[in-house]
């Protein structure tokens, strides 16, 4: 990978806790770019996915000028997997990896999602969106990372001699 390595990672895969413990990687959680939450701040971050939100008129031209500008800045840029963000990557010439779990490791992020708080009706939407972009990824030709046996994008990239830089 070089700096400015755009991961665009499943639900899950461990994108902000890997955010958290190293300085350069960054992740871009769309929602704070995608969505106006100012009626629903009160309600914590994890709470607040697969609710019924007001889009941000910006979006997503303010969340591709921001993944632009992260990559002059970190080494790893962890983004959003939705269909429609991924064609704006494409037609803004982002170059990406794809990151998701196998199927078989399903039941690994169920865990994953309610020890977070998120709710059952994330966490089943989540699986059937998971269902869903699994035929497009397979689609596109694009550098994939598909992570098994409970593994998370952390474990992959040290797994892959990756040079994270502790905070």
């Amino acid at each position: 990978m070089n700096k400015g390595t755009v991961i665009a990672g499943f639900s899950g895969i461990g994108k902000t806790i890997l955010a958290s413990k190293y300085k350069n990687v960054i992740d871009l959680d769309s929602a704070e770019y995608a969505y106006d939450d100012t009626n629903i701040i009160n309600i914590p971050f994890e709470k607040r996915k697969g609710e019924k939100r007001k889009i941000n008129p910006l979006w997503p031209q303010n969340y591709i000028i921001a993944i632009k500008e992260a990559q002059k800045k970190y080494d790893i840029i962890l983004v959003w997997d939705r269909e429609d963000i991924i064609k704006e990557y494409i037609s803004s010439e982002i170059k990406f990896i794809l990151c998701y779990p196998s199927k078989n490791d399903l039941n690994n992020y169920i865990q994953r999602y309610k020890s977070r708080g998120n709710s059952e009706k994330y966490i089943k939407w989540k699986l059937k969106q998971y269902e869903d972009k699994i035929v497009l990824f397979k689609k596109l030709n694009v550098p994939k990372i598909i992570l098994e046996n409970n593994q998370n994008i952390e474990d992959w990239l040290i797994e892959n001699n990756y040079n994270l830089i502790k905070k």
